[in-house]
């Protein structure tokens, strides 16, 4: 893992002069003083973004403890019962459509047009659910 060095403010005092022209130029001492400020100001967001990275990191690493201990029986009792209210549809090596049926379906009955049922109006092969 990567360690941050540890930055600290420069330590520099700069006392405001008079200049010695009366204009909107600024002497290098006041440009060395701006300078300074505005490092000692990043120096600041440097140590809050460490911060901030160490706290994702402890939360990152309370979830990867939350999700190591997650009991998966919950999930596929879930899967489960949704698995349960489908029907899943595959055609055999002969070319002929299989529908899987759940077993908790038994008191459905599946029928096919023109083949187990006649039903006026109907196309043959449309697969019928009675119950």
């Amino acid at each position: 893992m990567v360690e941050f060095p540890t930055l600290t403010h420069f330590k520099f005092w700069c006392q405001k002069v008079l200049p010695l022209v009366y204009d909107d130029s600024l002497s290098y001492y006041e440009v060395l003083c701006k300078v300074v400020k505005y490092i000692n100001g990043l120096i600041d967001s440097d140590k809050a973004i460490i911060n901030n990275l160490d706290a994702l990191k402890e939360e990152l690493k309370q979830v990867e403890d939350f999700v190591n201990k997650f009991d998966n029986t919950f999930a596929e009792h879930i899967i489960e019962s949704y698995l349960a209210t489908m029907i899943f549809v595959e055609i055999n090596d002969e070319g002929y459509i299989v529908y899987n049926i759940p077993e908790r379906w038994e008191e459905i009955e599946f029928n096919t047009t023109g083949l187990d049922i006649s039903i006026p109006g109907q196309e043959y092969g449309k697969l019928v659910l009675s119950y």
